[in-house]
């Protein structure tokens, strides 16, 4: 729930107050529960814990302090299933609360994906139309949506009230917002990061599972993983009630390290395909003809070319996946160094290659 009633009376008053985003925010918007359920999984701890000091470069050494002096608040390494580096800092314990920030974006790729495969949504290149039939646009597709390429007017960083990305963050009405975004360009022709493509995405999911899409990720992801805690989703007001779809997931480092362990089995999970394997595989592999060549279905691609794919939130929010590796890093926390989306993709490759 919002600790100020303020919160709930206006965007341009969330915007004043809140000022700047965080990890903790959370505790400032309403949110809607998601469930674990029993048994829990738990990876085993490796008998060969990593000591991430042995091999890696000058700028991260000592490896904890560098962790603790940058804003983590946790920091984990999985190689082959098993736990190899597990440490929390800054007052954070294994229990912490950290907002995902855009590493949501990856999970409403799962969903989709999940969706499809359950003939709830035909297929990607049908137009938004067919599932919000008040939408203006003709010519845009959900596959347009989830690579970022609808063609929609969006100003990615932008500070003012007036801009895209803090009026994404904070509005109290989410799905009028994204109706009301005009169009730049031709669906499909550029790569724009937008944050009313997973407004829209999330309104598609509300049509075709007749849900929240807290409740389709709580029965289709988090308790079929087993996760070790329940979650949350930030909602965009009380009254509208619709998911932050772009940042609001709300979880601890352990279950989002299970998202990424569930990516690197191909969807599988204790012998059941979660995720069709074959979304995994198109949704992690960019083709000739893509939008951009190092995005997407929602994920990150590595710039190597080595099949390395990373789902990434804002302040430094990471989960990592090395297949070649067998190997999941995740790293939550603020945004330190002030480089951290160049600094902590070459830690992690560096952390991976060590392996």
């Amino acid at each position: 729930m919002p600790t100020n009633h303020l919160l709930n009376t206006s965007f341009l008053a969330r915007y004043l107050i809140l000022n700047a985003v965080d990890i903790s925010d959370y505790q400032v918007f309403p949110s809607r529960e998601i469930q674990n359920a029993a048994p829990s999984f738990s990876f085993p701890r490796a008998a060969n814990e990593l000591a991430p000091d042995d091999g890696l470069p000058a700028q991260f050494r000592p490896f904890d302090q560098f962790m603790a002096r940058n804003g983590t608040v946790a920091f984990l390494v999985l190689q082959n299933g098993q736990l190899r580096y597990e440490r929390y800092f800054n007052s954070y314990e294994r229990d912490s609360i950290c907002a995902s920030f855009s590493t949501a974006k990856s999970f409403v790729s799962a969903l989709i994906g999940i969706a499809i495969h359950e003939k709830l949504i035909a297929s990607l290149d049908y137009p938004l139309k067919m599932y919000i039939p008040e939408a203006p646009w003709q010519d845009i597709t959900l596959r347009h949506l989830v690579s970022m390429s609808s063609g929609l007017k969006y100003r990615e960083g932008g500070v003012f009230p007036w801009d895209d990305e803090p009026r994404t963050y904070y509005s109290l009405d989410l799905r009028r917002l994204a109706l009301a975004a005009q169009k730049s360009e031709v669906p499909g022709t550029c790569f724009r990061y937008n944050n009313y493509n997973l407004i829209l995405l999330g309104m598609v999911l509300e049509r075709v599972t007749g849900r929240t899409v807290s409740a389709f990720l709580q029965e289709k992801l988090w308790q079929p993983l087993g996760m070790e805690f329940p979650a949350s989703w930030s909602l965009d007001s009380e009254q509208s009630g619709m998911e932050k779809m772009e940042s609001g997931l709300n979880a601890r480092a352990i279950d989002f390290a299970k998202f990424g362990q569930l990516y690197l089995q191909h969807g599988a999970w204790n012998g059941k395909q979660i995720i069709p394997e074959n979304w995994v595989t198109e949704s992690t592999t960019v083709v000739p003809g893509d939008a951009w060549k190092h995005y997407k279905y929602l994920w990150w691609m590595s710039r190597s070319g080595n099949g390395r794919f990373t789902a990434v939130g804002n302040l430094g929010q990471f989960i990592f996946v090395a297949p070649e590796k067998n190997c999941v890093i995740v790293r939550l926390g603020r945004g330190k160094p002030d480089n951290w989306k160049m600094a902590y993709p070459q830690l992690f490759g560096a952390l991976a290659n060590l392996l």
